[in-house]
């Protein structure tokens, strides 16, 4: 039989993985598999696990949240070989999820995991650690681990827009030198993402043509500063109806990217905190780890089928 590892949360998303996982390897036997599970002991667990045991399985799944899933992706990236990768979403907000077309029902994701349909995609390398959908500075980044998770688990995306609001009332400025092939630029921003994804934090993307997650580009976006209320509106009118030709961010493609900061700023790598840092250097790594999408392409998601 096919060899298959589950690596399980149980602290993902309001412990969304209890009572679901024997309808999830039932489903994994049914495709022919031999299922070992690991249940996640702490941070860390389960990059550990995916680089120490991706040698022995024919295929990883993992059940959690983003972050869960960056931990198992970070743990493949630095392993000997890299077996398809499945996902069952059991976070709070799943935007990794979101572009695979892959349901939150951990059943129903849990049939995709086990199916045939690859994709190999992007990931991101970050300094000397890597992500899957997003790296991103400044204000709103620090919402996602600043908000205790028992507020994430009894409030779910609620919790995260009211640290969001408070975040508002202080919006910290940085000077930035941000470089790639396509742009130099310095100066202030609030907040700058590079991104991989066609949903952060549950809301789409501004890309207005379209992600794909497997063209080896990122997308690029970095906010000017604020002076009122009014100038917040306008900035969020921008972003909420895509206008790239705003004035009030910059947004571009590129395969790599490096930022440096007069003072020390904090990131955020798919959710979780990423350190405080002067300097960032992010590169695409093109079609890194093969993972098991869903059935429909969401759209503009791939550029092509591996299968």
């Amino acid at each position: 039989m096919k060899k298959m590892l589950l690596i399980i949360n149980p602290q993902a998303g309001r412990g969304a993985m209890r009572g679901k996982v024997i309808d999830c390897i039932s489903a994994f036997q049914q495709a022919g598999y031999e299922v070992t599970v690991h249940v996640t002991e702490g941070a860390q667990d389960a990059t550990r696990v995916a680089q120490r045991k991706a040698l022995l399985f024919d295929r990883i799944v993992c059940a959690g949240g983003d972050g869960t899933l960056n931990e198992t992706v970070t743990g493949l990236m630095q392993a000997p070989v890299r077996p398809p990768l499945g996902y069952i979403p059991a976070g709070t907000t799943n935007d990794f999820a979101s572009s695979l077309g892959i349901p939150k029902t951990p059943a129903e994701a849990a049939v995709i995991a086990a199916g045939d349909r690859l994709q190999a995609l992007d990931v991101g390398r970050f300094n000397e650690r890597y992500f899957n959908y997003i790296a991103a500075f400044g204000v709103f980044t620090e919402v996602s681990y600043a908000t205790p998770q028992q507020s994430k688990n009894i409030f779910g995306r609620a919790a995260y827009l009211f640290e969001g609001m408070k975040a508002l009332t202080n919006i910290k400025r940085h000077r930035i030198r941000v470089q790639s092939v396509e742009n130099t630029i310095e100066d202030e921003f609030i907040y700058g993402m590079v991104s991989n994804t066609v949903s952060v934090g549950g809301f789409k993307a501004i890309t207005p043509d379209g992600v794909s997650l497997d063209d080896g580009l990122y997308e690029v976006l970095l906010v000017y500063p604020v002076e009122n209320p009014m100038e917040l509106q306008w900035l969020v009118n921008d972003l909420l109806t895509r206008n790239t030709d705003s004035t009030r961010f910059v947004y571009f493609r590129t395969a790599r990217i490096t930022f440096e900061a007069e003072n020390e700023v904090p990131w955020t790598l798919d959710g979780e905190f990423g350190g405080a840092i002067r300097r960032a250097e992010i590169e695409n790594r093109s079609r890194a780890i093969t993972f098991v999408t869903g059935e429909r392409e969401p759209d503009g998601a791939f550029a092509h089928d591996d299968a």
